[in-house]
C-alpha cells in the first residue's frame, strides 16, 4: 500500500511533457492552404510503436500513403500528391492539429480535427 501512495505522489511531480503522448489512430480530416490554394485531406491514422505514424489520406479523388512521428505535442508527417511532398509539422492537442506547410519551397498553413467515434 506503502509503495502505491509513494507512485502517486512521484508521478504528481512529473511534469506534463514526461506523459505518452494519446494515440493518434483514426479518421481525420486536415485542411491546409497553400499560397491560396485551399484543399482538404481525408487521412486515416495509425499510431505503432515509437509513435510513428502511418496511413492513407485522399484528396481530390487521389490516395497518398502517409508516414510520419509523433512526440509529446509536436507531430510530423509527410504525404504525396501529384508529384508534390507535402510536409507538415505542428501541434496536437487532444482531437485537433495545427501548424504550417512546407512544398516545393512553398509554405502555407493546416488545421485538422480527429471524428468523433
Amino acid at each position: 500500500m506503502r509503495v502505491a501512495v509513494l507512485l502517486l505522489i512521484v508521478a504528481s511531480f512529473l511534469p506534463a511533457s514526461a506523459a505518452a503522448a494519446d494515440d493518434l489512430s483514426g479518421s481525420w480530416t486536415i485542411d491546409g492552404d497553400v499560397q491560396g490554394n485551399a484543399f482538404t485531406l481525408n487521412c486515416t491514422v495509425k499510431q505503432g510503436t515509437e509513435a510513428a505514424l502511418s496511413g492513407q489520406c485522399e484528396v481530390n479523388g487521389m490516395t497518398s500513403e502517409l508516414t510520419g512521428t509523433v512526440k509529446d505535442a509536436d507531430i510530423q508527417f509527410s504525404v504525396t500528391i501529384s508529384g508534390y511532398t507535402l510536409n507538415y509539422s505542428g501541434k496536437v492537442a487532444g482531437d485537433t492539429v495545427a501548424g504550417g506547410i512546407e512544398v516545393a519551397g512553398a509554405t502555407g498553413t493546416f488545421s485538422g480535427r480527429r471524428a468523433k467515434g
